[in-house]
């Protein structure tokens, strides 16, 4: 030992070698450990199911469990009760780090608002559409009005009428009148439109008081003037429609579904 501390006092560049790699060696010990407690590498659990959750019951079913949790977003789904988990990440079973935190996505207890269409002046069926895509509840009242299988009126459900723009809540049931028509309106005969561009069909259901859905086929960007291959209902001898109805209308350009049904073009 004497020796080893002569050589040392012989040498002081070596002690300064020696202490710097203790001190090394001692800050490098102290910082894996420090980040071994910290990350608590190797302790894992298991995600619990959040899902069916009341939002005021995450706190409580969450505590002890070494996990967090946070609620990114609130999605409105009419069909399930508001304000409860539907979907989390990670999903239950799985295992993580003690600490990890977990998405939670809830049923939003407010339903979004939406501006009131207009749906007035739109053929029943058309307004039905409307209605589906803005997430609506329309129910259909017959009134006495001379525009037949039009919506003469749209109202809330106390019968006061929404002015088209109006905020309102999405699922929200919404009252649409129906003309019934008078004696005067009769019923017409369904016209065979099929062999026509859709411009010219348009044209012949306006001239009729009849309305219309095109479904052009993928790939159709000149809708006005591909050709109606298929429409329902389909013409036929002695049926009739009222003034007012909507007839689908199946367009396209492809020539193998315009001789498919070249045997329909003779129209009345």
């Amino acid at each position: 030992m004497k020796n080893v501390l002569a050589v040392l006092k012989k040498r002081p560049l070596l002690i300064s070698f020696v202490v710097a790699g203790l001190l090394l060696f001692i800050v490098l010990w102290g910082m894996f450990a420090w980040m071994e407690s910290f990350t608590r590498h190797d302790e894992f659990v298991d995600v619990p199911d959040f899902q069916n959750l009341k939002s005021s019951q995450l706190e409580t079913f969450s505590a002890n469990k070494d996990i967090r949790f946070t609620i990114v977003d609130s999605l409105w789904d009419p069909q399930r009760p508001k304000g409860i988990v539907i979907t989390q990440d990670p999903a239950p079973g799985t295992k993580v780090k003690a600490g990890r935190m977990v998405y939670l996505y809830t049923t939003a207890v407010v339903p979004p608002t939406i501006a009131m269409p207009k749906l007035e002046d739109l053929s029943q069926r058309q307004a039905q559409y409307i209605c589906e895509g803005y997430g609506l509840h329309a129910i259909f009242k017959d009134v006495d009005d001379p525009h037949r299988g039009a919506v003469v009126e749209q109202c809330d459900m106390k019968g006061k009428r929404i002015e088209p723009g109006t905020p309102i809540e999405k699922g929200q049931s919404i009252i649409l009148k129906i003309g019934k028509g008078d004696e005067s309106t009769s019923d017409i005969s369904i016209p065979n439109l099929v062999g026509l561009t859709f411009r010219q069909a348009r044209g012949k259901l306006i001239d009729m008081r009849l309305e219309w859905l095109v479904v052009p086929d993928e790939g159709v960007k000149d809708t006005l003037n591909a050709i109606v291959y298929e429409q329902n209902p389909a013409p036929g001898s002695g049926r009739k429609i009222i003034p007012g109805s909507t007839i689908d209308l199946r367009v396209t350009f492809d020539k193998e579904k315009l001789m498919h049904d070249s045997a329909n073009i003779n129209r009345p």
